[in-house]
Order: C-alpha cells, then sequence, then structure tokens
C-alpha cells in the first residue's frame, strides 16, 4: 500500500481539550440532520378532453412549511401557479399537497429525549431526579441543552467539569442526571460513562457548581483458581470461571519461556492468584494478578510473581527476582489470541495477489488498555487514513513501534511526549480498515518493517540487589500459595487453538505506518 501523505504543516495530533462543540458523533450528526429534511412531491395525472384532474398526495408539510400538530385539519397548499394549456377548453391544473394524519409519538421530556429510571436525589436540597441518556448530539453542550438545560446552565456544567472530564468520549448511551430544587435550580448533575467512571458537578456553599470525578467502591477478592488445558489456554481459562480476559496476562508474562503458539498441549496445567472486583456484588473485572503458574508438556513449569520494588515500576519476575519481560514487552496488549501474524508474503484472500501484513494482529475487546511497548517518545498521535488512529513511538537503537485501529488515544499523548514501558497510552478499537476489534501492532528498524516476534524477546533484568530479600520472600509465599491450589478437569470437549490469521480479525489490507517527519 503506498504511504500516505503526512499532514500539511507538522504533524497532525489528538485534538486538544476542551471544545464543547466538538463534533463527537460525526455520523450519528449527519444522520440527524437527515431525519430532520422532508421532502414532497407532486405528480401530475393526465388531463382527459375537456375537462382537469389533480392529483392529491399525502405530505407532511403545513399551510407555510410549518410541521403541523396532530389533530389539525389538513391544508391544502399550491405548489405552483395555474397551468394555462394552449387547448381551448382545457381548465387550469393546479397541484396540491394535502396534510396526513400524524401519529403522536408518546410524550418525551425537552429535547427528545426519553427519561431512565429515576431515584431518590442526593445532593443537599434538591427534590427531584431525572436521568436520560445522553444520546446523538453534535457535542456536549447540544446535549445539555437537548435534554432541557438554558444556555446559561449548560455552560455553567461544562466550567465545572472542564478540568476533569474529556468532552470528547461521549457516547449516546450514557447518562446525564439533573437533581434540581423545588424551584428547579440545578444542584447536582452528573455523567455516568460506566461504572467505575462517573463524574458529577455539586452546588457547594458559595453557590457554584463544583466537578470532581466520583470515587466508586469496587470489592476486590482474592480469588485462587487452577486447571488444565484442553483445546487452548483460553478454553481452559474460561471452562473454570475465569473468562479469557486473562489469557492475555499468561502469554504476555511467560512468552520468553512458554510459545503459546506450538508448544501448548492437552494436558498442561495452570495456576493463578488474582483479584476478582465487584461493584454492588456485580462482577466487574479481573485486577492485580499476584502470582501465575504454567506447567507443559513442551514448555515445562514456570512461575512468576508480581512485586513493585522501592521507586521502580511493578512488574512479573520469575524466583530468582529477573523480570519476566526483556527490554520490550512482548506482547502490549493483554489479548485473548493473535489473529494475524507477521507475513511479508501474505496472500490476500479476496484480492488473490501479494500484501505483506506488517506487523500483528492481537484480538481483545474494544476498550482493552493498549501499553507502550518500551520507553520512547510519540511520533505520532491522530488519525492516519486506513491506521485508524494511530499511535507512534520512536525508541532507543533505531526502533519504532506502531499502535493502530485504536478507540482512543489517551490523555497528555501528542507529538514529543516521552513514555515510559508498559504506560497506557490508548484503547483497543477497529478504527479505520478493520474487520473486528483488535491491535495492530507494528515494529521498524532504521526504516523497515520487521517481526515484532523476532525482536520483542530476550533476557529481563535483575531486580536491584537491595529489593531481592524481600521478594524472595514475598515469591516464597506466593509459591506455596500456588501449590495448594486444585486443579479442576479439563473441559469435556476442546476446540483445537486456533490458528494465527484464521479468526477474520485482522486488516483487510495491509496498513502502512510512514514515520512522520523529524520535529527540529
Amino acid at each position: 500500500m503506498a504511504a500516505e501523505e503526512t499532514p500539511h504543516a507538522g504533524i497532525r495530533t489528538h485534538r486538544p481539550l476542551p471544545s464543547v462543540d466538538i463534533p463527537v458523533l460525526r455520523g450519528d450528526r449527519q444522520a440527524s440532520r437527515t431525519r430532520q429534511m422532508i421532502t414532497t412531491a407532486a405528480v401530475v395525472a393526465a388531463l382527459g378532453s375537456g375537462a382537469a384532474a389533480a392529483l392529491v398526495l399525502p405530505g407532511l408539510l403545513g399551510g407555510h412549511g410549518e410541521v403541523r400538530r396532530p389533530g389539525e385539519p389538513a391544508v391544502p397548499v399550491a405548489l405552483g401557479a395555474p397551468h394555462h394549456s394552449d387547448d381551448a377548453g382545457s381548465a387550469p391544473l393546479l397541484v396540491l399537497v394535502a396534510q396526513r394524519p400524524m401519529i403522536a409519538a408518546p410524550p418525551t421530556l425537552d429535547g427528545g429525549l426519553r427519561p431512565l429510571d429515576d431515584v431518590t436525589p442526593t445532593a443537599p436540597g434538591a427534590s427531584t431526579r431525572r436521568t436520560i441518556p445522553f444520546g446523538h448530539a453534535g457535542g456536549f453542550q447540544p446535549a445539555l441543552i437537548a435534554a432541557g438545560s438554558t444556555r446559561e446552565e449548560s455552560q455553567e456544567v461544562i466550567d465545572a467539569l472542564t478540568r476533569v472530564l474529556d468532552f470528547r468520549r461521549c457516547r449516546p448511551e450514557d447518562q446525564l442526571t439533573y437533581e434540581r430544587d423545588g424551584a428547579g435550580k440545578l444542584m447536582r448533575f452528573e455523567y455516568r460513562a460506566d461504572r467505575t467512571h462517573v463524574y458529577e458537578a455539586v452546588r457547594g456553599s458559595a453557590g457554584t457548581l463544583v466537578g470532581r470525578q466520583v470515587e466508586v467502591p469496587i470489592q476486590r477478592t482474592r480469588v485462587t483458581k487452577g486447571g488444565y488445558v484442553g483445546g487452548s489456554l483460553g478454553d481452559a481459562l474460561d471452562h473454570n470461571g475465569l473468562g479469557r480476559s486473562l489469557v492475555g496476562v499468561f502469554v504476555d508474562t511467560f512468552s520468553s519461556v512458554v510459545n503459546f503458539g506450538t508448544q501448548t498441549r492437552s494436558g498442561d496445567a495452570f495456576r493463578v492468584i488474582v483479584d476478582e472486583e465487584r461493584i454492588d456484588g456485580e462482577f466487574l473485572r479481573y485486577g492485580q494478578v499476584y502470582a501465575l503458574e504454567y506447567t507443559g508438556a513442551r514448555s515445562g513449569a514456570h512461575q512468576a510473581f508480581f512485586y513493585t520494588p522501592h521507586d521502580a515500576e511493578g512488574d512479573f519476575f520469575d524466583e530468582t527476582g529477573r523480570s519476566m519481560h526483556g527490554g520490550w514487552l512482548r506482547t502490549p496488549v493483554a489479548y485473548d489470541h493473535l489473529s494475524s501474524p507477521f507475513d511479508p508474503h501474505r496472500m490476500h484472500p479476496v484480492l488473490h495477489r501479494v500484501m505483506p501484513h506488517n506487523g500483528l494482529d492481537f484480538a481483545a475487546s474494544s476498550g482493552t488498555p493498549v501499553w507502550a511497548a518500551a520507553e520512547g517518545t510519540i511520533i505520532w498521535a491522530g488519525e492516519k487514513g486506513a491506521n485508524g488512529n494511530l499511535i507512534g513511538i520512536r525508541h532507543a537503537d533505531g526502533f519504532e513501534s506502531y499502535y493502530a485501529h485504536l478507540s482512543r488515544i489517551e490523555r497528555g499523548i501528542h507529538v514529543g511526549v516521552e513514555v515510559r514501558q508498559r504506560q497506557v497510552i490508548g484503547a483497543v478499537g477497529t478504527t479505520g480498515r478493520s474487520t473486528g476489534p483488535h491491535l495492530h501492532f507494528g515494529l521498524k528498524r532504521r526504516g523497515a518493517f520487521v517481526d515484532p516476534a523476532r525482536h520483542l524477546n530476550g533476557p529481563g533484568r535483575m531486580m536491584a540487589a537491595a529489593a531481592l530479600p524481600a521478594f524472595r520472600r514475598s515469591a516464597r509465599e506466593l509459591g506455596a500459595e500456588l501449590g495448594r491450589i486444585p486443579l479442576a478437569p479439563a473441559p469435556a470437549s476442546a476446540n483445537a487453538p486456533t490458528p494465527a490469521g484464521g479468526d477474520g480479525f485482522g486488516d483487510e489490507e495491509e496498513v502502512d505506518v510512514p514515520t512522520p517527519p523529524r520535529r527540529h
């Protein structure tokens, strides 16, 4: 694929915060405009001998192009002047449009948004509470106005939340909650993106709204589980009630000692110690992983323990204190499986011609965090044609890494920013030319694409000597706890491991990620 032109005047970056009128949902905005357009047409019937006929069609417009309310009578509207025929005796033809009775829609709120279930207000002095979806608005302020806010009130909310809420990430299903006093004055506004991302603006003693992100209480329970592999590690984890989200953790941690693409065998065993996170008793996700064990017929037995040395980033270490990760993260995302490998001679399944696939595709759910594979400097952060949302990082020794199809780019990630290894830089998505949610990870060295699987695997660094005694005590305790975990039987019927590139979650065509020009 030919390289796309680099944006004019430097490097295109992610848009800065915060313009409340940014068209965050361009497709939805266009659809909204289309729905607002009403088209009427008139058909002229052939005239019979000595008589005029007028064809009256049902329409939607009232007397002067206004929408007629239910119950109003039909009003003929002349669409043009009388037509005079050259034939003597022909009557003038007047084309009319008559009103079609409208079906009254169920009552809605001011902006046409339907309310959700309301509960008791939480703000002092508030007497009513109303919750409605964000809807298909063209920006944050238009959404508030559509929900019934005045322009002044919406601006007050925006001013309060500007420093805590990224207005670009609003989605139609997000929820807006208004709590008002008896006089209708706004006492508390809440924006809920999901169960863990809640923001509020509360009227304080000074009479102004003060914004903050709400700390959502999460209950954490330590879980220990183990089992046997039948067809694949993902099937085994799912069979033991762990879902498939931990597959990426196993693969990322043991990638330097276990090749899960070729060495996994039926009868291999795993164990894990992990926090299970819940909100109000409902499962949310798996949190901190404390220890992992994988024992395979081909790979041997391996254990890894998470530890955070003083003044250092937490990581997984083997029992000796050596990091399980080399100079690079082998997998920059906690993925489900590898959906497409590096293949410079790939035959395109549809076009039947060679189209290189210059990277690895990691299939994962949309929104899964994406990490920087190594420390470096951001050289690209924004849209890039078929790549969708793309991030590029320049590393030492002539390496550059690229992360394509992201659903979002993390706040603060822009050209020139220094990032550290394993720092969250974005989230998995399917933007650009993509057939499903995945991360396309490309690696260049001195300007040429290379196979990440061959370069991102090496011996990890040894922990600092001062931290070793405390780490080894922790590793012994966790190792003993792993050994006590019983192994559940393998699934009764297991599918064979998914071959790389066989699930369709990948690039429809090669996605090129040319390096932007250096800034001097």
